[in-house]
């Protein structure tokens, strides 16, 4: 019985038609979705929301995971790769270009989804592929050379390689998508295709990559580390491997094999929010705001994990469940970020890469703290109005996160104002 339910999530998505166009037009394209509310995550991702559109909803959808996660995880990663493999950019040049090859393809992808307009979704994500291409591969050249060093810079370059490669792959079958909604291949690949394509970006590529990068980041930003390394691995290995189980039964159409991927991916789950918690717990760094954007993005990700898992079992809640992964979980864990690396990188920008200034001399810190209470309202308003189907909470999520953002750049611009100082100063307006 509990088989035959779950086929019918994969049976659904069969000869399909939906608008991909904007609101109010009639221009339809042969794509592939459930009937009525989504079934299988990954496939149904646009807002239950009778007043949303399937088209303006991915563009949303990838804007976030490409235009901003994805965007800043690359960017990052110039910084990264040689700080923590102590190798040098082969063809740097080559892969900062490609960045803006990249978000050129971003702009015309998401242009592609809202308008609806033949040739331009197969055009931008063709373009998106190309910028990756430029950066993987002088980011590949680069990453071999650490495998010459020592073991753990060659373990760190194998799984910085790791993450890349899923990057690539989620792109390849995203271009194969993009044609296939423009009517150049069959619509009949996204039925499979779907769910492996989102497993693919956001656990493969954002997931895995945060939760890697987080095990050296926490350090600087809690003042603790783990007790226990084989946490993280044992974490990030897990995601792994359960995302290929899962991937496996969504291909495959075997339920069994779906549901033991999700139970690893569980246990990897539970693995980094004990991990984290443990040093978030010791934490003796007084720049309290990225620990607790780093706190609930833990939180989110378990509530993720459990829509996730009810949306498997037939529960309308896949747009809530890619919600979720992606402002709650990965984006806090980017805010995190960007309020202590984000500042140091800044202030060593305008004094110097011997400054030892700390981000928490340099922020608001009534901003910062602004700012985590608006992204949070703005996750959970969201998570709501999708499980609800409640426009009003639409809107308030929609409010929460601006002012989130407004807040945010205010505070960067204010720290890059003290930093740019030689000493710092006292604003005028009295906020320290």
């Amino acid at each position: 019985m509990r088989r035959a339910r779950l086929l019918r999530g994969f049976d659904e998505t069969v000869d399909v038609r939906i608008t991909l166009a904007a609101c109010g037009t009639h221009d339809r394209r042969t794509a592939v979705f459930p009937r009525g509310r989504p079934r299988t995550g990954g496939i149904g991702i646009a807002p239950s929301s009778t007043r949303a559109c399937g088209g303006p909803a991915l563009g949303w959808v990838h804007l976030v995971a490409l235009g901003w996660l994805t965007m800043i995880a690359l960017s990052v990663l110039v910084h990264v790769i040689p700080a923590f493999t102590d190798v040098v950019w082969r063809w740097e040049t080559l892969a900062r270009r490609s960045l803006t090859v990249y978000a050129v393809g971003v702009v015309v992808l998401v242009a592609g989804f809202c308008t609806g307009a033949r040739g331009i979704l197969s055009w931008g994500g063709t373009i998106v592929a190309l910028g990756l291409l430029g950066y993987a591969v002088p980011a590949a050249v680069t990453l071999v050379s650490a495998f010459r060093l020592g073991r753990v810079e060659a373990a760190i370059a194998r799984a910085l390689g790791a993450t890349l490669t899923f990057l690539l792959l989620a792109a390849a079958l995203g271009v194969a998508f993009t044609w296939a909604l423009d009517g150049r291949l069959p619509a009949t690949i996204l039925v499979t295709g779907a769910p492996i394509h989102a497993e693919l970006g956001l656990i493969g590529w954002l997931t895995v990559l945060i939760m890697g990068v987080s095990a050296r980041t926490v350090g600087p930003i809690a003042g603790a580390r783990s007790a226990q390394a084989w946490r993280h691995v044992t974490a990030g290995s897990a995601e792994i491997v359960g995302m290929v189980a899962a991937g496996a039964g969504f291909a495959i159409r075997l339920p069994t094999v779906l549901w033991i991927g999700t139970v690893v991916l569980g246990i990897g789950v539970a693995v980094y929010v004990i991990d984290l918690s443990s040093i978030l717990r010791r934490a003796t760094v007084s720049h309290r705001p990225p620990q607790a954007f780093m706190a609930w993005a833990a939180l989110w990700l378990l509530l993720a994990f459990v829509l996730g898992v009810g949306t498997l079992r037939g529960s309308p809640w896949g747009p809530a469940f890619v919600y979720v992964v992606l402002m709650g979980w990965l984006g806090q864990m980017v805010n995190a970020h960007l309020h202590h690396i984000g500042i140091r990188l800044l202030s060593t920008a305008f004094r110097g890469d011997d400054d030892e200034t700390r981000p928490g001399e340099l922020l608001s810190v009534t901003l910062s703290w602004t700012t985590f209470v608006l992204f949070q309202a703005a996750v959970l308003a969201g998570v709501a109005a999708l499980l609800l189907d409640h426009w009003t909470l639409h809107t308030a999520a929609a409010a929460a996160g601006l002012l989130g953002w407004v807040a945010m750049t205010a505070n960067a611009l204010y720290a890059a104002r003290r930093a740019s100082q030689p000493t710092p100063v006292i604003s005028l307006l009295g906020i320290r």
